[in-house]
């Protein structure tokens, strides 16, 4: 009996099945009143901005890839167990292409592990792509992001894998 559990165990781990401490929860909401300032689950504040209609589908769409390159579970439920939650407050595309610009793209949330009611570790990603030539102290994400300008749902891409590495760090 005790080979037939061990290989089942064995047989997850290889699978990529079995995850360190379990699936966690997912949720995305978008700031409702355009005249909040702060959060209403940290208390951080921020500056909101307007948000694209499928801004909610796009963040969660990268949690899950996100999760899923680090073998993590993930269900669409909080109410058992940890989960988070992220709240985008500005989500505005870029308006141009990769090489030249009228508006860059902006992107601004606050992602929160939690558990219940409770805020356990708290993330805020606000960033807009500046020119090169407005910081030069920025020549290190320039070069990184590909020498051009990027997309809203980059920067979520972004703004989410640096998130988990913070929430999700001790937890695995």
């Amino acid at each position: 009996m005790c080979i037939l559990i061990l290989s089942v165990v064995f047989m997850a781990v290889l699978s990529g099945d079995l995850y360190g401490f379990g699936d966690l929860g997912l949720s995305v909401e978008r700031i409702q009143d355009i005249h909040v300032d702060r959060c209403h689950y940290c208390g951080r504040s921020f500056k909101g901005g307007s948000i694209h209609r499928n801004a909610e589908m796009v963040v969660m769409e990268k949690m899950k890839e996100s999760l899923t390159e680090r073998n993590i579970g993930f269900r669409e439920d909080t109410k058992q167990g940890r989960y988070i939650h992220v709240l985008i407050y500005k989500y505005e595309e870029r308006r141009g292409g990769n090489f030249a610009v009228e508006r860059p793209a902006s992107v601004g949330f606050h992602m929160h592990l939690m558990e219940g009611n409770t805020v356990y570790k708290t993330y805020q990603f606000d960033e807009y792509q500046q020119a090169l030539s407005e910081n030069l102290f920025n020549i290190g994400k320039f070069l990184k992001r590909g020498a051009r300008w990027v997309t809203a749902e980059e920067l979520i891409e972004e703004g989410i894998t640096k998130g988990f590495d913070v929430l999700l760090q001790g937890l695995e």
